[in-house]
């Protein structure tokens, strides 16, 4: 087989194998004891995103060098069983990302397209909001790119002023953060943990930990402020209950007030307000990952190796 086939198919293999091996290793440090010190929103999502951002990174800064500086350009070799079946598991996992990323634009556009504006308000920070005619208590932020706040105008009407104004500071709280391209990058990532109950898990616990952040960001150290949040919380919560829909019927809407983790969100609320512990060392992470292809540099002539074995096996 010529190189401009087998160039690819060892790409995809490659990302394939380094995915699985990664999103393996995720899960047993999971039952091994890391969600007990996983926390932060930061450290979760670095966490989840581990399995397809290092694998394209191994792939982009190792195997593609290596591969590239010892293959000869005419070489003709015959890929085994075990280089077919690692490229398509990685179509595999790339499409069911696409798919999964499709489906959650497709749910935000009916959302929006399907709820008749009532009228438009400022929030917090200068955002605007849409006030739609929906029957389901929904408040959130739509959008990954170009993120905006829609309310349900039967939470308007329920909540006082004070009431509102902190549901609508909590999610330009999500607005700033980008919470919403955070969440659509989890529900695309082309990786096999998203098919495992530790990549849902994780999921959940990043999606509990930014509505406690916001619900600091948006009432500070203002016990008026995080009374008010507080109430509205429950307020939206018992209008879900009395509605009998479930909450977040479009996974790329992020809902104000989810019933899951309400009661800890309200008793943090009402307790004195927590100074929000920052222990997760992006920056560090980031440049030790940035060493990794610098210390791979002498080691492309034994990924090379590697490499022909993976094309070879099984042949």
């Amino acid at each position: 087989m010529s190189f401009d086939v087998t160039f690819p198919l060892v790409v995809l293999a490659a990302y394939g194998l380094c995915n699985l091996l990664l999103s393996a290793a995720v899960v047993l440090a999971w039952r091994a004891g890391l969600r007990r010190h996983l926390t932060e929103a930061d450290a979760l999502l670095g966490v989840r995103l581990l399995p397809a951002t290092g694998s394209a990174t191994l792939v982009l800064t190792v195997v593609l060098p290596a591969f590239l500086l010892y293959e000869p350009p005419g070489a003709h070799d015959h890929p085994g069983p075990l280089l077919v079946a690692s490229a398509l598991f990685a179509l595999l996992v790339l499409g069911d990302g696409a798919r999964r990323g499709l489906r959650a634009w497709r749910d935000t556009r009916a959302l929006v397209r399907g709820s008749p504006p009532l009228h438009t308000r400022q929030a917090a920070g200068g955002a605007e909001v849409t006030v739609i005619n929906v029957e389901e208590p929904l408040v959130g932020v739509v959008g990954s790119w170009r993120q905006r706040i829609v309310a349900a105008g039967c939470v308007a009407a329920a909540c006082d002023d004070e009431e509102f104004r902190q549901v609508l500071a909590h999610e330009a709280a999500h607005l700033d953060a980008r919470d919403n391209l955070k969440l659509l990058m989890l529900l695309t990532m082309p990786d096999a943990l998203a098919w495992l109950p530790t990549g849902r898990a994780l999921t959940e616990r990043w999606r509990a930990a930014t509505e406690l952040e916001a619900d600091e960001r948006a009432s500070g150290a203002d016990p008026r402020k995080r009374v008010a949040l507080a109430s509205a919380l429950i307020k939206v919560a018992r209008m879900s209950i009395a509605s009998g829909r479930p909450r977040g019927t479009a996974k790329a809407v992020r809902p104000s007030a989810p019933l899951a983790g309400l009661e800890q969100r309200v008793r943090r609320l009402l307790a004195p307000s927590p100074v929000i512990r920052r222990n997760f060392r992006g920056r560090r992470v980031l440049t030790c990952a940035l060493l990794v292809p610098l210390l791979a540099v002498p080691l492309y002539a034994s990924v090379h190796r590697l490499i022909e074995a993976l094309v070879a096996f099984g042949r």
